[in-house]
């Protein structure tokens, strides 16, 4: 029979082991964060604070959501917030002046612009799949193609006077939460599904772990390659809309900057930016601490400068956090 001390090393063994133990330094940071706030401001850990957090971090959650693919593949995707502001700019116009001449209802709107956001992602993978270009240089060229795109097709102004149904994306409520916290939570478990539950979600992260072996096991590594820039795109496309919805219009410059806080989201949340590692659950903490950092800040009265410099200093905190652990793991495997 096993003592007490074998017992308390076996379950330390098991749970140091444990795929969600990296996460650990996180959850410990998003505690500490949520005490030093309540203790300055008292409000935030409310449910109507909790509604708002959550409601801020949809669109670059769903960006971030859409960057974990190529990342865990082993690539990048800096086009994601162009091409969200594609999406948000193609669905306004389609449900108000018209795209092209094309004029439709909200659903098919959201439709037609998640097609025209995934072109441009196949656009994406098949550079990225069929050359030897880096892919950080492709989509850094696409991201400014596609921006310079977005501003022709609306004609340098905002397109304004939404629906009430559009709006209604982000502001409408089902049970006291807004919808599109719905969407948010929907998009993340369909997102981990597929990754953690599927074939072709092994493979990506066969395929990021190392490219050269996962094509000598047969895996057709340019195909799944390109299949995740499709992806990406159409889940920007989907955050281009909740935000165009969120603010009731869509401007040429929407998503600018976006595309740092989704890498800073998954870089705290434990994506590997070398590829083949990363969980879901780590890249929705990852967002709900920049959503908590702006939100905290905010009712501290803290600057926006300053949140910039926190975001900043955390993702190079996580970066190191995530090195770090990484060779107590490998010290281990090697004990054994």
């Amino acid at each position: 029979m096993k003592t007490k001390e074998e017992t308390g090393v076996n379950i330390w063994h098991r749970v140091k082991h444990s795929r969600y133990f990296e996460l650990s330094g996180l959850l410990c940071l998003i505690i500490v964060f949520s005490a030093i706030v309540q203790s300055y401001s008292g409000n935030f850990l409310t449910l109507t604070n909790a509604n708002n957090v959550l409601k801020e971090i949809v669109v670059y959650g769903i960006l971030a959501c859409a960057l974990a693919f190529p990342l865990i593949n082993g690539t990048f995707d800096l086009s994601i917030e162009s091409i969200s502001a594609l999406g948000g700019t193609c669905c306004a116009l389609l449900v108000t002046d018209g795209l092209f001449g094309v004029k439709t209802n909200l659903f098919c709107a959201i439709v037609i612009s998640v097609f025209i956001c995934c072109i441009f992602g196949a656009v994406n993978g098949l550079i990225v799949s069929r050359t030897k270009i880096d892919p950080f240089i492709v989509t850094l060229g696409t991201q400014t193609a596609i921006r310079g795109i977005v501003y022709i097709v609306c004609k340098n102004t905002a397109v304004t006077s939404l629906p009430r149904a559009f709006k209604n994306l982000s502001s409408g409520k089902f049970g006291g939460i807004s919808v599109s916290i719905y969407i948010l939570i929907a998009v993340f478990v369909l997102v981990a599904a597929v990754l953690g539950k599927t074939t072709y979600g092994k493979k990506i992260y066969a395929i990021g772990g190392s490219y050269q072996a996962a094509f000598i096991s047969g895996i057709n590594v340019r195909r799944i390659r390109f299949s995740t820039y499709v992806i990406s795109a159409g889940l920007a496309c989907i955050a281009g809309v909740l935000s165009t919805a969120r603010v009731g219009s869509a401007t040429p410059n929407a998503g600018s900057g976006y595309a740092a806080i989704a890498i800073s989201a998954c870089a705290i949340g434990g994506v590997s930016l070398n590829g083949g590692k990363g969980m879901v659950l780590g890249v929705f903490l990852g967002a709900l601490m920049m959503g908590m950092i702006t939100n905290g800040m905010n009712l501290m009265f803290i600057g926006s400068n300053w949140q910039y410099v926190v975001r900043g200093s955390l993702m190079v905190l996580a970066v190191f956090y995530a090195q770090w652990f990484n060779r107590i793991s490998s010290k281990e495997t090697k004990k054994k």
